[in-house]
């Protein structure tokens, strides 16, 4: 098979290893990798998702495996299907689902997910009566760093106005405010067809900057998996994906591609944080980790609406991720800082870097180390304390837990 990875990040770059580790893998393709892994297959120039169909039919790609959500949004799938090329990533009505958290809520309340209550705002002066801390969420995309929590009402007010007059665009033009839970989260992203829902093993994502999960929220600094549960835990994840499973069924949902449930332990259930449509960075980077099966195959079933046939299989232990980041992520942060001594001892997968021609740092989040086995942290932190980065930031408190 001929498969092509659309992204430029660690999460795509762990997606190319796996694919690469295929025997069903006949070429791999790129579009938009980072110099970290450019080099791991054939990379095209696309200016247009019309142009890209026209590559996939031209080189005979038989499936396109999608990484972030921008694309998605946007119609990826739909003008890929359009043109008879395999996509595995949702349809832009289905990529409403993370595009848009009032979408999302609404889909909870008519199939009776288990959700924080809500309100939507859209004029400053009408505040929620939710109580505090509150948790205050632009509507639409913003690279996971749409998510502010409100301790009283004045920082609320200071909140939402910034939303509404434009910090993330027209992606905060609308506001979800929630209630908070507090509890321990949880990251599942499984598979689709059309027909049958095939959940991974639980990771556990860090998305706060700094040590204690305090500072602001980040696209991830790190994860691992598989998250022990408690008896009850898998009784009650089972319920959840059942119901998931037949709101997408009652709903005809006949997309392709991947459903990222984040979720929080709380009140002795589940309750869905958000829904993503598209594989979780870091998350992406400690599951390929892990995962023993063929993951072409898998996703080659998975077009074929036959996910029913597949059993994931995994490997002992845990697999771990730390994310190098530069100082400053994710406000503003120095570019282009020479990076050297990356070690052998853990795989290395790259975010924002350069090339040109020595390996230099180009983004916040600039490295993914990892490692599997009992204590993977261990190597990951050594990897990481050894790492010549003038600017390096990462926080020293993930762990299995």
């Amino acid at each position: 098979m001929r498969a092509l990875v659309v992204g430029n990040g660690a999460r795509e770059h762990a997606l190319a290893w796996k694919l690469l580790q295929s025997p069903k893998l006949e070429k791999l393709y790129l579009w938009g990798a980072n110099d970290g892994f450019s080099d791991l297959g054939e990379v095209v120039e696309a200016d247009s998702f019309e142009h890209l169909a026209g590559i996939c039919i031209e080189k005979k790609i038989d499936i396109v495996i999608v990484g972030p959500e921008k694309p998605l949004a946007d119609g990826l799938a739909d003008v890929l299907s359009g043109h008879g090329v395999i996509c595995i990533g949702a349809n832009k009505y289905w990529a409403q689902l993370e595009s848009s958290k009032v979408f999302a809520k609404d889909f909870c309340v008519r199939h009776s997910i288990n959700t924080a209550k809500y309100e939507i705002i859209k004029d400053q002066n009408i505040l929620p009566n939710l109580g505090y801390p509150l948790v205050l969420k632009a509507d639409g995309l913003c690279a996971g760093k749409g998510v502010s929590i409100a301790e009283d009402e004045i920082q609320a007010q200071k909140t939402i106005q910034e939303y509404l007059d434009g910090k993330f665009g027209d992606a905060s033009k609308t506001i979800v405010a929630e209630e908070f839970l507090s509890g321990q989260e949880f990251s599942l992203i499984s598979l689709f067809d059309g027909e049958t829902l095939l959940p991974f093993v639980c990771a556990r994502d860090f998305k706060k900057l700094q040590n204690g999960d305090k500072g602001p929220n980040t696209g991830g600094m790190g994860a691992f998996c598989p998250v022990a549960l408690t008896d009850e835990q898998k009784d009650k994840l089972d319920i959840f994906v059942d119901k998931l499973k037949s709101g997408l069924l009652k709903e005809k949902a006949g997309f392709v591609g991947v459903i990222y449930s984040g979720l929080i332990w709380a009140k002795d259930d589940f309750y869905l944080l958000e829904f993503n449509m598209r594989f979780g960075d870091p998350e992406t980077q400690a599951l390929m980790m892990h995962l023993e099966s063929d993951i072409l195959e898998v996703f080659e079933l998975c077009a074929k609406k036959r996910l029913k046939e597949v059993v994931l299989s995994w490997k002992k232990g845990y697999s771990g991720c730390l994310t190098i980041a530069t100082q400053g992520y994710p406000y503003d942060y120095p570019k282009e800082i020479p990076i050297k001594n990356i070690s052998s001892e853990v795989e290395v997968f790259y975010a924002g870097v350069l090339k040109n021609p020595t390996l230099k740092s180009f983004g916040g989040r600039v490295l993914s180390f990892c490692a599997t086995g009992d204590n993977p942290y261990a190597k990951i932190y050594k990897a990481a304390a050894e790492l010549e980065f003038e600017k390096k930031y990462y926080r020293t408190d993930i762990n299995i837990c």
